[in-house]
């Protein structure tokens, strides 16, 4: 549950406002199972030292731990040339 309103959430709620209530509620999910895995990792290490679990995701997976960052390609001067004069302004 989020605790919103029906009312406001089928009358008033704009797109926006949903998209950002969904992704605080993920961010929220998020924090929660890495908080989770935390306190698992440390109850096993407690237990049986590190010999078995060296890191908290090797505990168990997450469905973000997987996700690899965009990496961006910079451009070289000359392409950032080539795409300014490509550039139409005012045309």
């Amino acid at each position: 549950m989020i605790g919103i309103d029906p009312w406001y959430f089928w009358d008033e709620m704009s797109s926006d406002e949903l998209v950002a209530i969904y992704k605080a509620k993920n961010e929220a999910d998020r924090v929660s199972w890495e908080q989770t895995r935390l306190i698992c990792f440390y109850n096993m290490a407690a237990m049986n030292g590190t010999r078995v679990f060296k890191k908290p995701s090797d505990l168990f997976k997450l469905n973000w731990d997987n996700k690899e960052k965009p990496k961006i390609k910079r451009l070289t001067k000359d392409e950032v040339i080539t795409r300014r004069n490509s550039m139409h302004y005012g045309k």
